[in-house]
């Protein structure tokens, strides 16, 4: 079995006692009790995920907020109140919903330990129901043995966001640096994220990714309401075209970085370059100016982006491809939108 295919398995393995549900919020009652929520009509019980040792991690709190944004709710808000007020809201709020409003797709789990399902996620009756493992399936159709995984995050159960990074084997040679060309995938049956697909350039010793940019955004990005399962045909083979059609002009950007000396003036007029990035929050900031007065190895543009993208290893996946995006820029990896 070979490493996709291992993925796409436990990706599968994840979906079992999961079912997705069409219901009208209208026709449901809502209870809290002891910190835990519930919906419920006569027949059957949806709960939602509770965690006390750890009440604001994400996947405990995803569903809850979609929910209130379904109810028109700033979560904010109700996540303050106390239970009482939050049942009193929730009953004020739910018959005044319009009957297109009501209807929500609701992704749900078997309890292991009790009747009823747990809540996964709320989400508009428009969502597409594609599964993160139908996503990879479609991409393994494309890739055969040419790319190698480069890493995997998001794999357990009831993770937001799945993010996969492929690497070319074919590596090549640019002034004694090993590199490859890759891409990434970032997908979130529970729209926690649009689908998302990133090219990037790969240096093999640091395992640094410089993503490309596409007229401000990523190769591919669709809110899960407005692509087809169809579309999915179609994008990974234009990909595989793309990433070989750009590999020479890369090379040749990749190559003028490394010929763009830095003295330690430039190094600081690219830092405050960096600052007006809105995309790039402040822990980054101190985390790259950190880097840059412990080491003294800046001497050229791609040292510079190099480390960029090393920090970003730090962060979130959000966060990540914000900074491997700014990196990319720097190096001139900046296409038309095909």
């Amino acid at each position: 079995m070979t490493e996709i295919e291992s993925l796409i398995s436990r990706l599968k393995s994840l979906e079992q006692g999961c079912e997705d549900k069409c219901l009208d919020l209208k026709t449901l009652k809502f209870d809290v009790q002891e910190g835990e929520m519930r919906l419920f009509n006569p027949f059957q019980v949806y709960y939602f995920k509770i965690d006390p040792k750890n009440p604001k991690d994400p996947k405990i709190v995803h569903a809850v907020k979609q929910f209130c944004k379904a109810i028109r709710v700033p979560y904010s808000f109700f996540s303050k109140n106390p239970e009482y007020m939050k049942k009193n809201m929730t009953e004020c709020w739910l018959p005044t919903l319009k009957p297109e409003k009501s209807s929500v797709l609701a992704k749900l789990r078997v309890c292991g330990d009790k009747e009823g399902s747990i809540i996964r996620a709320i989400l508009p009756v428009e969502f597409t129901n594609i599964t993160n493992s139908e996503v990879i399936e479609a991409l393994a159709k494309e890739v055969g043995d040419q790319y190698k995984l480069d890493f995997i995050i998001g794999e357990e159960r009831d993770d937001l966001i799945l993010h996969v990074r492929f690497v070319s084997k074919d590596e090549f040679d640019i002034c004694g640096e090993k590199c490859a060309a890759g891409f990434s995938v970032v997908a979130s049956e529970l729209g926690a994220s649009p689908l998302k697909v990133e090219t990037f350039l790969y240096r093999c010793s640091s395992k640094a990714a410089f993503l490309a940019t596409y007229a401000t955004e990523s190769f591919f990005s669709f809110e899960y309401e407005k692509i087809q399962k169809s579309d999915l045909q179609n994008l990974f083979p234009s990909l595989m075209v793309h990433i070989g059609e750009k590999l020479g002009e890369i090379k040749c950007k990749i190559q003028a970085a490394k010929e763009i000396p830095l003295k330690k003036e430039n190094v600081q007029e690219l830092l405050m370059q960096l600052r007006l990035n809105k995309n790039l929050n402040e822990k980054f900031h101190v985390l790259m100016f950190q880097e840059m007065e412990k080491d003294g190895g800046i001497k050229t543009r791609w040292d510079f982006v190099n480390k960029m993208s090393i920090v970003a290893k730090d962060f979130d996946v959000d966060h990540r491809l914000k900074i491997e995006r700014a990196a990319g820029s720097m190096l001139g990896l900046l296409f038309e939108k095909n």
